[in-house]
């Protein structure tokens, strides 16, 4: 009988390891899984998140997905992302601001993951820059537009007034404040993100707009050699297909290629689209 229950314990947390797990980093910038982003992109938002964490100590990161299942797929889209962020120590240790943007194409989903110092406050906030900086552009499928938008956003509507020691948006003002800017600004918001929200390149063999880039790595990158993989284009609407080689980085032996062992006790918002 107790080798039984000793069998029956061992399929049990078999079975749990399998039902959860979580990816592991190569970056704590940008960790592009899911091929969303073209080499100029990535190394745009690369530096715009290591800038943010030499000039203010915030960890800032993103990741991107194809879908949840692959890890833990008996989980919520907010505890996975809770406990990916947790994983992975998003922040530094002592002051618990660290932000994580995960977007899981295939799912449709996505979510900002906040620092358990940010607050409950905040978590609304987290919402808006959904929203207003990432949605419009993910419906279009339009997923670096709305990537590069969207980290913008949090940083300038989130980080940066938290830094200086501005409260979160209460509700019901902030409502009225935004139609004011929106009105008055309008037309100038429109030119100023113009050329931000490009549309996705048509197929080059059927026309339609059914293009989707994944990457497969062929040699991981390490601290003495340096990586390298496919980006593979295709069309779900025609055979069309491009693959085009690219190299990964080294992997820097500097303190920036760990996080700082932050946590998070659930804050953010989630979105789909």
């Amino acid at each position: 009988m107790i080798h039984i229950l000793k069998i029956l314990a061992l399929v049990f947390s078999a079975n749990a390891a399998i039902a959860q797990s979580y990816p592991e980093y190569s970056s704590t910038t940008v960790n592009d899984f899911a091929g969303l982003l073209d080499e100029g992109a990535e190394a745009r938002l690369s530096k715009q998140l290591s800038d943010l964490r030499k000039t203010t100590g915030v960890e800032m990161t993103i990741l991107t997905l194809s879908r949840q299942d692959m890890f833990a797929p008996d989980q919520t889209l907010e505890k996975f992302a809770t406990g990916l962020f947790n994983e992975w120590g998003v922040g530094d240790k002592s002051r618990n601001d660290g932000v994580l943007i995960m977007v899981l194409r295939t799912d449709r989903a996505m979510r900002i993951e906040l620092g358990s110092a940010y607050g409950s406050e905040w978590n609304r906030y987290a919402a808006t820059v959904i929203n207003r900086s990432f949605l419009p552009a993910f419906k279009e499928d339009r997923y670096q537009d709305g990537i590069e938008a969207g980290v913008g956003d949090t940083i300038d509507s989130i980080v940066t007034p938290y830094l200086a020691g501005t409260n979160a948006p209460n509700g019901q003002n902030d409502t009225w404040v935004w139609a004011a800017v929106l009105a008055v600004f309008g037309t100038i918001g429109a030119l100023v993100f113009k050329d931000r929200f490009v549309k996705l390149k048509k197929c080059p063999q059927c026309g339609t707009r059914h293009l989707e880039r994944t990457r497969h790595v062929k040699s991981m990158a390490s601290k003495t050699s340096t990586g390298s993989g496919d980006r593979i284009t295709t069309c779900s609407n025609c055979n069309y297909r491009e693959v085009v080689p690219y190299t990964i980085s080294r992997k820097s032996s500097s303190r920036s290629s760990s996080f700082g062992g932050g946590s998070s006790s659930g804050g953010g918002a989630s979105g789909r689209w």
